[in-house]
C-alpha cells in the first residue's frame, strides 16, 4: 500500500526488508549522506517491533528513534535542510493496551501565530514522525490487511491529497479514525511529532490511482 501510494505521489521507493539494528542505522545513515538537491522531500517509512522510542531489528537489539532522526538534522544532511523529512514507524512503544474512556464534545476556539522570516532555521527544523502509537503501548495489525495505522495512512492520502489537504490535516484525520476503533478490546493512538515550518501539500497526480 505505501509503494503505491507513494509511487503514485511520483516518489522513487525503495524497500529494504529484514534488517538488523545495525544494518537500519546503517541504512538510514546512507540514505542521509545522499546528495538529495534535486529531490523536494525524503520519506522513510519502518516496519517492525518495538519499545519506547525504540526499533528492533530482526536480530533482536534495538537502535534508537533519536539516533535514526539525528542522521537527518541540517547539519547532518544538509543537501534536505529547509526541506521536508518524514518518518513513519509501524512498531509498538510498549507493551500494555491502551484503554478507552469516556468524553462529552468540547468545541474549542482558534489560534493564530505570526512569524517573522528568518535567515537561518534550526538544525531540527522541517521534520515530522508519524508513529503508529504513543509511549508505552501497543500497536495492531491484521494478518491480512497489515498494519491498521499504515492502511489507514494510505486511504486518507488517496482520499485527501487531491483534495489539496496538507499532511498534518490528513494525519489528523488518522488519528481520529484508528483512535475510533477497538482493536483486541484496546483502543489505539497514533502520534504526530512535528517541526514542519509550512503546510505540507503533496502535489495533485496527473491521473487517478488505478493500482488498487
Amino acid at each position: 500500500s505505501v509503494k503505491r501510494v507513494f509511487k503514485w505521489l511520483h516518489f522513487e521507493t525503495v524497500e529494504h526488508m529484514d534488517l538488523e539494528a545495525k544494518q537500519i542505522y546503517a541504512k538510514v545513515k546512507e540514505y542521509s549522506q545522499k546528495d538529495h538537491s534535486n529531490m523536494d522531500c525524503f520519506v522513510c517509512f519502518i516496519f517492525s517491533h518495538g519499545e519506547k522510542d525504540k526499533i528492533k531489528g530482526i536480530d533482536h537489539e534495538f537502535v534508537n528513534i533519536k539516533d535514526l532522526l539525528s542522521c537527518f538534522s541540517g547539519s547532518n544532511c544538509p543537501s534536505l535542510a529547509g526541506k521536508p523529512k518524514l518518518f513513519f514507524i509501524q512498531a509498538c512503544q510498549g507493551f500494555v493496551g491502551h484503554p478507552g474512556v469516556t468524553v462529552k464534545e468540547d468545541f474549542s476556539g482558534h489560534l493564530e501565530v505570526d512569524a517573522a522570516p528568518l535567515t537561518t532555521i534550526p538544525d531540527q527544523a522541517d521534520m515530522l514522525v508519524g508513529m503508529a502509537t504513543v509511549d508505552d503501548y501497543e500497536c495492531y495489525r491484521c494478518t491480512k490487511m497489515g498494519s491498521v495505522y499504515v492502511q489507514c495512512l494510505c486511504d486518507k492520502m488517496e482520499l485527501l491529497c487531491p483534495l489539496r489537504k496538507d499532511l498534518i490535516t490528513i494525519l489528523t484525520e488518522v488519528n481520529k479514525e484508528v483512535g475510533g476503533r477497538v482493536l483486541n478490546g484496546w483502543k489505539q493512538m497514533p502520534k504526530i511529532t512535528s517541526t514542519l515550518r509550512k503546510q505540507l501539500i503533496f502535489q495533485i497526480p496527473q491521473c487517478p490511482s488505478t493500482e488498487k
